[in-house]
């Protein structure tokens, strides 16, 4: 008998991306302090984008992850390039793996944009697979 629940489990861990962010406990006061108003914009998107149950944030001190089914948006500061970092991940599940691209930007105003910008297409994306479930 095969353990399809345990194959199952194990298949969508291996789908989820690798995480890009400094390891837990190396956190840099400075990358928490300069992240910081990248944070609160997150904290703000995350409060007007809360209605759509599709769309997940998560805000931490040194990065903040929005998800929407199978992608994924990351943003970090980085002190060692001294730059605001992220990445957008899409699982190719067809293929069997992900297509990430990275980012880079000098200041948290470009980021802020950037993850304004990203996350409107992904509301769009929600509500409109919100749309094809009601009609079905």
């Amino acid at each position: 008998m095969s353990d399809v629940r345990g194959r199952l489990r194990k298949a969508i861990e291996q789908q989820r991306p690798a995480q890009t962010r400094r390891s837990r406990g190396t956190g840099d006061f400075t990358a928490e302090a300069a992240f910081e108003p990248v944070r609160e914009a997150a904290a703000e998107l995350r409060d007007e984008i809360k209605k759509l149950p599709d769309l997940h944030t998560s805000i931490e001190s040194d990065n903040v992850r929005i998800e929407l089914y199978d992608r994924y948006l990351w943003f970090s500061y980085d002190p060692a390039q001294r730059a605001f970092v992220g990445s957008e991940t899409v699982s190719l599940w067809m293929e069997g793996g992900a297509r990430e691209e990275s980012y880079k930007w000098a200041t948290a105003e470009a980021c802020i944009e950037a993850m304004i910008q990203a996350t409107a297409r992904y509301v769009s994306l929600a509500r409109a697979a919100a749309t094809l479930r009601s009609r079905q």
